[in-house]
């Protein structure tokens, strides 16, 4: 599943491009998604307990919730006293009691081992042992034999166990997990997008495994434009080219109207959340309507605290303003993320990144230094080892600018012996240093196979065939770069540049609406 680009350039599912640069499972993924108030067995008093109870779950009052379970939860037993104990080890994190929760696991497995919910707990209690390994082991197995059991998965959860495996290079692994979830129909409350990116999942592992009749009967599940695009790039899901280029339309047009015309009309509905916000600026985007983008993106606030989907919208707002030619516009929209707290708002490092990238495309490299390293020494450990090497690829991007190659060989050679971790971000830095031979040999062996090829592929895609292009110079250098006879040999037996009628037309596309006559609708 391709990665894409960090920064201004890129138009990634928000979900995708905060799970690849944050170090994985913050502390919100140890919590259930759902809340079920359990049977009270037919006792008024233990019903009006359980029913309060639930209520200040659901009002985020984990104390308040503690006090009336802890005193019922000790005169019950079998079933229901699991069914409570499930409510108590969603608060008992938050409550400063996570130590409780292994052992409360181990007696409700004792009791019930295949309870789907107590099953499910399990997953979460070795993500907060982390041990890894075990919660990917034990999710799979939920997926496949109690699927009932997925429903307190969030996603922010499934997403670290899924990243962790592809760091692990447990590539088995994470295959059988996305095949195992989309079978499931898994679609997280939190993360209802993550639906698409599992059916792209198990479609990709399908496919390595040449079952193309169930690969190709999750492809309707997929909607989003970037994704579909994605696959119209890649070799291995060539065998649906034909299909994914039916979905996509001229100029990707029917994908794009079908995504906004959701995601646009989710917004009239709910014009305060932050999700469906990000959703109708990046819609926008989509459609080239890049003046609606940023009426909707100037109204988001970047503040201590904000939701992943508030700076998602922020990024979004800086990619319109450097589509409309507005580059200095865009480096101030991000510029405030150099104030806010990681800590407190890990997915701003993201703003970070793409500020760093875009100071340097304008040719101020001493800005995007600073503000590279800067980064780097405030992110600590909330930030991934992909996401950390954009930051110091723009450092060796900057430092040649600015004739400082001795300062950057260190650096790039760094990038070099972990290319594993992010080869794009080697490779780009290489290139920015003159070493195109250094960088030739990562992308050659990136390219040989899938999981590399999903990696480095969208990289050299020419600025016509993305949407809000701004004249990148970086990805000037990988247009440059596939001239190469060696790096263009590697990169047509995996891949290819998308099909010029696919490239996203550059004049606007109407809005889509329910019941005209306009071309652009769907009904």
């Amino acid at each position: 599943m391709g990665r894409g680009r960090t920064g201004i350039g890129a138009l990634l599912p928000p979900a995708i491009a905060v799970a690849c640069l944050l170090a994985p499972m913050p502390a919100e993924a140890s919590r259930p998604a759902r809340i079920d108030p359990p049977a009270a067995g037919g006792e008024p008093g233990r019903e009006q307990g359980l029913t309060a109870a639930v209520s200040r779950l659901q009002q985020g009052d984990c104390a308040g919730a503690l006090a009336i379970l802890d005193p019922l939860v000790a005169d019950m037993a079998g079933r229901q006293r699991n069914a409570v104990q499930i409510l108590r080890i969603s608060c008992l994190g938050p409550a400063g009691r996570g130590d409780e929760i292994p052992g409360i696991y181990k007696e409700m497995a004792a009791s019930e081992p295949d309870n789907p919910s107590v099953r499910a707990v399990g997953v979460f209690v070795a993500a907060q042992q982390d041990d890894m390994p075990e919660a990917a082991r034990r999710l799979t197995a939920l997926a496949e034999q109690a699927p009932d059991g997925l429903g307190s998965i969030n996603g922010v959860l499934a997403r670290g166990i899924l990243q962790d495996l592809g760091e692990r290079h447990d590539l088995a692994g994470r295959k059988r997990l996305f095949v195992a979830l989309a079978r499931a129909d898994w679609q997280p409350a939190d993360e209802p997008d993550m639906r698409e990116s599992v059916a792209q999942g198990a479609i990709e592992a399908l496919l390595a495994d040449r079952r193309l009749p169930e690969a190709e009967a999750f492809l309707p599940r997929i909607a989003m434009p970037e994704i579909l695009v994605t696959m119209a790039t890649e070799r291995l899901y060539e065998p649906l080219w034909p299909a994914i280029e039916v979905r996509l339309g001229d100029h990707s047009g029917l994908a794009i109207d079908r995504f906004a015309l959701g995601r646009l009309e989710a917004f009239t509905r709910s014009e305060n959340d932050d999700r469906t916000r990000r959703d109708a600026i990046r819609a926008f985007i989509l459609l080239g309507r890049y003046p609606e983008a940023i009426e909707l993106g100037e109204k988001v606030a970047v503040v201590d605290g904000m939701s992943d989907d508030a700076v998602a919208s922020v990024r979004y707002h800086a990619q319109a303003l450097a589509a409309e030619g507005d580059r200095a516009g865009a480096i101030e929209r991000l510029r405030p993320f150099t104030t806010i707290d990681p800590a407190k708002t890990p997915s701003s490092v993201s703003g970070l990144i793409g500020l760093a990238e875009l100071l340097d495309e304008a040719a101020r490299p001493a800005e995007a230094l600073a503000v590279a390293r800067a980064a780097q020494a405030s992110s600590g450990d909330t930030i991934s080892k992909w996401g950390r090497a954009w930051l110091r690829r723009t450092e060796v991007c900057a430092l040649s600018t600015m004739g400082r190659g001795g300062e950057a060989k260190p650096i790039a050679d760094g990038l070099i012996a972990g290319s594993a971790d992010n080869e794009a971000a080697a490779i780009e830095a290489l290139l920015c240093a003159g070493r195109a031979d250094d960088a030739a040999k990562i992308a050659v062996a990136t390219l040989a196979t899938p999981d590399g090829t999903a990696a480095i592929a969208d990289q050299f895609q020419p600025d016509e065939a993305i949407w809000a292009p701004a004249g990148s110079r970086l990805r000037g250098l990988w247009v440059a770069f596939l001239t190469r006879t060696d790096v263009k040999a590697a990169f047509d037996r995996s891949a290819r540049i998308l099909p010029r009628r696919l490239w996203p037309a550059r004049t606007p596309r109407p809005i889509p609406r329910r019941g005209t006559d306009e071309p652009s609708t769907l009904t």
